[in-house]
């Protein structure tokens, strides 16, 4: 009956061995792809990330070839959807940035810009302990309409 507990107790103490072991690799990697991705080379200065909130390479993509830079940025941090509208609403038209459209609904918000060569799309969604903020940037394309 005892060797029958014991084993039990032996498969959860190598469980939790090999769990650990997952979670210091995710962390190594993680820590190398911050080194490796940093938003500074994409935003530049022109997109100021709302102060407080951290980067996450893992969820963030970016893109460069010759003069053309796109980038897909996740931040996470702590802050009110309405907060976080104002911010940008009033520091990216000092940066140069010209407002397309803003939409604010419930715990969500899309505010779409452009430079004469440029796109920027900053989305804010507060979930329940932490606001997501993903900012797009790329060239901007020229328009498709049909000549007469």
């Amino acid at each position: 009956m005892k060797k029958w507990l014991s084993l039990p107790l032996v498969i959860l103490a190598l469980s939790a061995c090999a769990t650990t072991a997952v979670e210091e690799k995710s962390s190594t990697e993680v820590q190398a792809q911050v080194q490796t991705v940093k938003p500074e080379l994409i935003l530049g200065e022109e997109v100021p990330v709302y102060p407080g909130f951290k980067f996450v390479p893992a969820k963030s993509f970016t893109y460069e070839s010759g003069n053309i830079k796109v980038g897909r940025l996740l931040f996470r941090g702590r802050a009110p959807i309405k907060e976080v509208v104002n911010y940008y609403k009033e520091i990216l038209p000092q940066q140069g940035w010209e407002p397309v459209a803003i939409s604010v609904y419930g715990n969500q918000a899309t505010l779409t810009y452009v430079m004469p060569d440029k796109t920027l799309q900053i989305q804010a969604t507060k979930g329940f302990t932490e606001t997501t903020i993903i900012i797009q940037i790329g060239p901007r394309g020229e328009l498709t309409t049909p000549k007469d």
